[in-house]
């Protein structure tokens, strides 16, 4: 049953650190650019799919967490760790963010590498699904 899963359970910590992320956005009343905007519609989007995939137990779930999980640790990197270096970015460092926000910040990367590291175990696990 997908639920008792591993990488089910990664998934989930994932959903529950992007809820924290956003909803800190709206504790510090951000006022991001439609670019920033548009780059967290597509990755909510991204996570709703994964989500589901995992659920259903698909056989392509663990190659698309281990995507997942990549990108979301690399994407919140470039858009909050880094200095201001386009319109995608919403810098942490420049606006000064207080420590919970920078926790809130560094837990969404923590999590898409734990996600990575539990989709890569399942995809070399024997009988895992070929997913070529």
């Amino acid at each position: 049953m997908p639920a008792r899963t591993s990488l089910w359970r990664a998934a989930l910590l994932v959903l529950l650190v992007h809820v924290l992320h956003d909803l800190d956005h709206l504790r510090q009343g951000d006022r991001v650019s439609g670019e920033v905007v548009g780059t967290a519609v597509f990755g909510w989007l991204a996570l709703a799919v994964l989500l589901g995939l995992v659920a259903r137990g698909h056989r392509y779930a663990p190659a698309y967490a281990a995507g997942f999980g990549v990108l979301t640790a690399v994407g919140f990197v470039l858009v909050h760790l880094l200095p201001r270096w386009s319109a995608f970015s919403a810098s942490y460092v420049e606006a000064g963010a207080d420590p919970l926000s920078w926790v809130l910040a560094v837990l969404p990367i923590a999590a898409g590498l734990l996600l990575t590291a539990r989709a890569v175990r399942t995809l070399r696990a024997p009988g895992a699904p070929a997913t070529a």
